[in-house]
C-alpha cells in the first residue's frame, strides 16, 4: 500500500479530525452509546489509545509508523510501551 498517493477522489477525502470522529464519537452515537463511549469523559468507558505524536498533525504517510504508547480497554491497560 502506498499512502503517498493522492486520494482517488480528493474532493471526498476526510480531514484528520473527521477521520478521528469517524472512529470515536460517530460509532458510539450510531450504537446508541454516546452517553457512555466515544470520548474521554467522566462516566464514560475508558477505551483509548495514546500515540507517540498527535495523529491530527502527523502526515498521512507517517501514520502507520506512529508508535502506540498505551492502550486502555474498559479502564484496563492492555498495552504499555517500554518507554512509558
Amino acid at each position: 500500500r502506498d499512502l503517498g498517493q493522492a486520494p482517488h477522489g480528493p474532493e471526498q477525502a476526510l480531514t484528520p479530525l473527521e477521520a478521528l470522529r469517524g472512529l470515536t464519537t460517530a460509532p458510539a452515537y450510531a450504537a446508541g452509546e454516546e452517553h457512555e463511549a466515544g470520548r474521554i469523559a467522566l462516566g464514560h468507558r475508558a477505551d483509548l489509545a495514546v500515540f507517540g505524536d498527535d495523529p491530527l498533525t502527523t502526515a498521512a504517510t507517517e501514520l502507520p509508523d506512529l508508535p502506540v504508547l498505551l492502550t486502555v480497554l474498559d479502564g484496563r491497560i492492555t498495552h504499555r510501551a517500554a518507554t512509558v
